[in-house]
């Protein structure tokens, strides 16, 4: 039976591979649940062996599997999604136990749900996306490929979020909303208006506050 490959084995990592051991106690789906990791050099972390990445190519051409991406910083999950498409690896999907998914047909390859999240019908997640604990996601919003919805986050029905965007904790997004590609959207802030590409936006109401050149969120 083929093995889940967790991708990063830091902060986020722990957090993703035990929505994967909870997702496999139900499912089934892996023999094994390893780390995939460019920078750790430890052997094993958190009850999981972690595999240098052409180690867990090998791995996965001998014996089969899949991997998830777990890296809370989009422009990184790009890079990621892209390096292991260029080796032929096959991107996985996990929805927590937890979780209400009224369409999972919608979700998809690479999407990771954390533990009490909802995503309502018609909804349609892209490529690589991260939907973390106790967010919200409604009716028939579009979020872009490699995109994180942090933690509590609720989302407006028919809203529009761009690829490589970031919304951070406990945002609050009107419905029918257009949030550009390559936003980060700041924790606890609230988004009436459409924003546009590569800003970064705070504040209740939010506001574009400078470009986001740098592309990244956490520094």
């Amino acid at each position: 039976m083929s093995s889940l490959f967790v991708y990063c084995a830091g902060g986020y990592g722990k957090e993703v591979i035990e929505v994967a051991r909870r997702y496999n106690s139900l499912h089934g789906c892996w023999e094994a649940i390893h780390f995939l990791d460019d920078v750790c050099t430890e052997p094993a972390r958190h009850e999981a062996r972690i595999f240098a990445f052409d180690d867990a190519c090998e791995h996965i051409g001998k014996h089969g599997g899949e991997v998830v991406i777990a890296s809370g910083e989009p422009s990184l999950r790009a890079t990621l999604r892209m390096k292991l498409q260029q080796r032929g690896l096959r991107l996985g999907r996990l929805v927590d136990a937890t979780s209400i998914v009224s369409q999972p047909e919608s979700l998809s390859e690479g999407v990771v749900i954390s533990q009490h999240c909802s995503v309502s019908r018609d909804a349609r997640l892209g490529c690589n996306v991260s939907v973390n604990a106790m967010s919200i996601v409604g009716h028939d919003v579009v979020v872009g490929d490699d995109s994180v919805i942090s933690s509590m986050v609720n989302i407006g029905g028919k809203t529009v979020i761009g690829r490589s965007t970031y919304i951070g904790m406990g945002a609050l997004i009107k419905d029918q909303v257009r949030i550009g590609e390559g936003v980060i959207v700041g924790m606890g802030s609230v988004v009436f208006n459409d924003l546009p590409d590569n800003v970064i936006a705070l504040g209740n109401p939010a506001r574009p506050m400078r470009p986001n050149l740098e592309q990244r969120v956490f520094k």
